[in-house]
This record gives structure tokens, C-alpha cells and sequence, in this order.
């Protein structure tokens, strides 16, 4: 308002140059008159003034009125709400239990409970910087939360996330780049072949970041309608998705692809069925033979296979690695009559080794085998780097394949290996597992002293937020003697059985508000 620029500019530059009177009209001009008729001292008047002209501003004005209708109440949701926020509330301000979050949105769901409406804003927030959690926390909200998302620019788009029912076939057209990816993964559902129409309509309009995020929605049982379209991608001025359209066919029986992949490989790679005595005599069945080709064949591009290869790696080894990785590993298997587990000792100290092992590696990624993950992951050749094969395997299987190394001693290279490898194991592990594990923690805290390998103290403490809750008396028992100050595994023995007490009681709340509130909907009932 003029007036209380007026006043900013007085008292800038000074009462001094003049005397001056405060009008306004109404009630506001009455109480300024009365107030420089009770004071004659100009700065006394106009710091009075200056009160009740700010006062007036912030709160002596009419209430906003909205343009339109106001939006419709939510939804009533028929889940109970979680009621205590104190759990999130330090799961998300304590470093050592951040890593329990997702844990904590799992339970939610598991128990059909939703998040503390008072937690819904900082649970928008994180959904939207946090694209991993993203689905998992707006299947928690809730109703109201889905409402508040809807009022929000900021927020709305992560309504296409959620469980929402059909999304509108607009969206395609003026949606975020994340509602039309989930509109196109919706049409690929319900009709195959009109995602790929969609698709091949704006295929020259997009980015090539965007063009890659848009393909990869048809990674999910690619089948011989797609055919055509990924062969026109094979074209892309992108390499990353020629690279991308290449792996698709490839898992596409009959396609060009894989049946040229397979044809290069066979040439490449031979076979001889007997390994000679020193190759018997370390348990090898046959005996393999590399033979690639001198000079780059331009043709390979129509497969996806690039020519230049990745800093330190050779350019006939980057050729195969690539072509390996096109090819369902258990075609070897079938062609020389091998298991998995044999072709890898078969291969151990060959010259092409290390490339052998990368593109079956890729291959074994990109077909989700499991044998093939297996025998990689309990091989000799070191594979500790690459946990996309234990994301193949079933969460029984990672417990089977670690099992009976943990019970070895805790000073052999098979125990630091499988210890080591319990970072790869994400899922909560079955009571039968963790006593496994604590046997091998109590072991290893026996028989040896920490040092500066962080990364098996972030291996312990990734421990404690997998290991069954139900084992947290046994835990504490066993970890009781390290919990002395004199014990050099003190700090993280604390924090381990500090961690499994906190899920123990997050798990209970959880439980309990289950419980609680199935009770209060028999009673409503007439239940007995």
C-alpha cells in the first residue's frame, strides 16, 4: 500500500526534514489521528504509526476468494493410518537407519496400512526426488494423499505412478515425459501392438534420452510383432539405442539378430571335446578355440555391435564381448553338451578368459538365466562387482548359494568371499539364513580384529537391517561380550543391535496398528 511507503521513505530518510501526518480513510485514518494527537514527537509517531499500518497489512485485509469451484473432499479410504510418525521421523534424520525406509514402506503395504497423514508432505517431497521409493511411497499415502498430490503442479505428476485405475490416452499427447511413459507401459499391457503404433509415431520427434526410456517398455516379452519396428531402430543415429533395439531382438526367437549372432559366434568360437591330459586331470571336459576376424566388417552394425571399444579394452575382445552378449548363454550348453559350471572351469586360464567371462556376463544379464548366475557367482574368477546376478536369482537361491561358505573359517578366502558377498542380498533374510549370518558375525568378531576396510563394516551393518527381527534376543546374547568398551567391536556391535532393536519395535508398531485396528472393525460389526 502507498501509505507504507510512504512511512519506509520517512524513516529512511528522517523526520527531521519535516513535520508530515499519517492519513487513511475508515477506521485505520481514525486510529492514526488518535495516535499523533496523544504524541508530538515526530519519531515516536512514526514508529507507532508504522506499527499499526504493518499490523493492518498482514491481517486487515478481506480473505482471497477462489476463481473457480473449490476441489472436490478425497476419497474415503477404507485402509487404517498408521498413527505414530515417530518411526519415519527417525528413520529420515538418522543416517544409520535411512537404509530402512524402503523396509518401512514394504511393511505399510504388507499390512494394508496406510502413511500418518500428518507425514504426507514429506512423503510427496521425497517422492518426487527420489525416483527408486517413488512407486513404493504413493502406494502408502493414501487417498488424501493422492488428493494433495492432485492439487500440487509440483507434485501431480507423480500421480501417474499410482494406482489410479486407466490413465487418459491424453496424456500421451500433453502429458510429462513420465506420464507418457507410463501411459505407453499401460497401452503395452492392455494391447501389444498398439504401444509399438504409438511408439513408431513419435519415434523421429523425440530425444535419444527419451527414445531409449520409450524402448525399454517393450523389454518386457518382446515378441515377433515387434519385430519390425526394432529392426528400424537398428538404423537410430543413436548408438545406445541401436545397442538397446539390438538386445530385444535377440530374445526374439527367429529374429535376424540372434540368428546372425549365433552364426558370427559359431565361427568364432570351436570346440573340441577332449581336453588333453592336463586339461582331464583338472576335471575339464573339452577345450575351446577363439578365432576372430583381423578386420571390422560394417555389417555388425546392423546388429548392434559397435566398433570402437570403451578405453582399455581390445578391439577384437570388444567385438566378441558384445556378441556374446546376444546370445542366451545355454545355447553353449546345448551345443557342446556342457553344464554352465563345466564351460567355466573349461575356460579357466585361456588368453581370451576375461572377455569370455564379460559377455557371458552380459548375456546372462540381459536373459535373466539363472544357472548361468550361478555358476558365475560360485566360480572361481572373481564377480563380487557385479550384482545384477544375484538380482536374477530368487532370494532362496542367494541364501542357498552362500550358506555352507559362511560356516567355514572365518580366516579363508571362501568365508570372506560369501561374508563380503551378503551386500548383494537385499531382501530380509529368512530366520533359517540369519542364524547362519550371526554365527558367522560372532565368528568373525572372535577370530579376527577390525581394521580399515570400511566396506565390511558397511557390510556388518547392512547385516542388521536384513537379519530376521525375530532373532534380535539371540542377537543380543551373542553380541553381549562385544559390547564392552574393551571389546575393539564395540562401536559397531552397538550400532548393529541399536539397529535390529529399532526394526524390532518399528515392526511391532506396524504390527500392532494392524491389529488394533481389524479389532476396532469386528467390534463395529458385533463381532465377538
Amino acid at each position: 500500500m502507498e501509505l507504507w511507503n510512504d512511512l519506509t521513505r520517512t524513516a529512511l530518510l528522517g523526520t527531521e526534514r519535516g513535520t508530515r501526518t499519517w492519513d487513511a480513510p475508515d477506521a485505520l485514518g481514525t486510529l492514526l489521528s488518535r495516535l499523533q494527537a496523544q504524541e508530538t514527537d515526530a519519531p515516536v509517531q512514526l514508529l507507532r504509526c508504522s506499527a499499526v499500518v504493518g499490523n493492518f497489512a498482514q491481517a486487515g485485509r478481506l480473505p482471497a476468494r477462489l476463481a473457480s469451484a473449490p476441489p472436490l473432499p478425497a476419497e474415503p479410504d477404507p485402509r487404517p493410518a498408521l498413527g505414530s510418525t515417530r518411526h519415519l521421523r527417525l528413520l529420515l534424520q538418522d543416517d544409520r537407519l535411512k537404509s530402512l525406509f524402503p523396509e518401512w514402506l514394504a511393511l505399510l503395504a504388507e499390512h494394508g496400512l496406510r502413511a500418518p497423514e500428518a507425514s504426507i508432505p514429506t512423503l510427496l517431497g521425497l517422492a518426487s526426488r527420489s525416483p527408486d521409493l517413488r512407486w513404493a511411497i504413493m502406494a502408502v499415502i493414501g487417498s488424501k494423499g493422492l488428493w494433495l498430490a492432485g492439487q500440487s503442479p509440483e507434485w501431480e505428476p507423480l500421480l501417474s505412478v499410482a494406482d489410479r485405475g486407466r490413465l487418459d490416452a491424453t496424456l500421451w499427447e500433453t502429458g510429462t515425459p513420465e506420464q507418457r511413459l507410463a501411459y505407453l507401459a499401460q497401452t503395452r499391457r492392455e494391447d501389444p501392438a498398439q504401444a509399438v503404433e504409438l511408439l513408431a509415431a513419435v519415434w523421429s520427434q523425440e530425444g535419444a534420452r527419451e527414445r531409449r526410456k520409450l524402448l525399454g517398455v517393450l523389454s518386457d516379452a518382446p515378441g515377433s510383432a515387434d519385430v519390425a519396428f526394432l529392426e528400424s531402430a537398428l538404423a537410430d543415429r543413436s548408438k545406445d539405442v541401436r545397442g538397446d533395439a539390438a538386445g530385444l531382438l535377440a530374445r526374439i526367437p527367429g529374429s535376424t539378430v540372434r540368428t546372425r549372432a549365433v552364426e558370427l559366434l559359431d565361427g568364432w568360437l570351436g570346440f573340441e571335446s577332449r581336453a588333453g591330459l592336463m586339461g582331464m586331470l583338472k576335471g575339464r571336459k573339452g577345450q575351446l578355440s577363439v578365432t576372430l576376424p583381423e578386420d571390422w566388417d560394417s555389417a555388425w552394425t546392423t546388429i548392434g555391435i559397435h566398433e570402437k571399444p570403451p578405453k582399455g579394452v581390445g578391439r577384437k575382445a570388444w567385438w566378441l564381448e558384445q556378441l556374446l552378449g546376444l546370445v542366451d548363454p545355454d545355447h553353449w550348453v546345448e551345443r557342446w553338451q556342457l553344464s554352465a559350471p563345466e564351460i567355466l572351469r573349461m575356460i579357466e586360464g585361456h588368453e581370451w578368459q576375461d572377455t569370455l567371462l564379460a559377455g557371458w556376463r552380459r548375456a546372462t544379464r540381459h536373459f535373466s538365466n539363472g544357472a548361468w548366475a550361478r555358476a558365475l557367482i560360485a566360480g572361481t574368477v572373481d564377480s563380487d562387482s557385479e550384482a545384477a546376478l544375484w538380482a536374477i536369482l530368487t532370494p532362496s537361491e542367494q541364501e542357498d548359494a552362500l550358506t555352507q561358505s559362511l560356516a567355514m573359517p572365518s580366516k579363508g578366502e571362501p568365508f570372506k568371499r560369501a561374508f563380503d558377498r551378503l551386500g548383494h542380498l537385499g531382501h530380509r533374510w529368512s530366520p533359517s539364513f540369519s542364524s547362519v549370518v550371526l554365527q558367522a558375525c560372532l565368528t568373525l568378531f572372535r577370530d579376527q580384529t577390525p581394521d580399515a576396510n570400511y566396506a565390511r563394516y558397511a557390510i556388518l551393518r547392512q547385516v542388521a537391517a536384513h537379519l530376521d527381527p525375530g532373532g534380535y534376543p539371540v542377537m543380543e546374547q551373542g553380541l553381549g561380550p562385544y559390547l564392552q568398551t574393551s571389546s575393539p567391536w564395540q562401536k559397531i556391535a552397538t550400532e548393529m543391535l541399536d539397529t535390529l532393536r529399532f526394526r524390532n519395535d518399528m515392526i511391532q508398531a506396524i504390527e500392532s496398528a494392524r491389529t488394533g485396528s481389524v479389532r476396532i472393525e469386528s467390534d463395529q460389526r458385533g463381532t465377538p
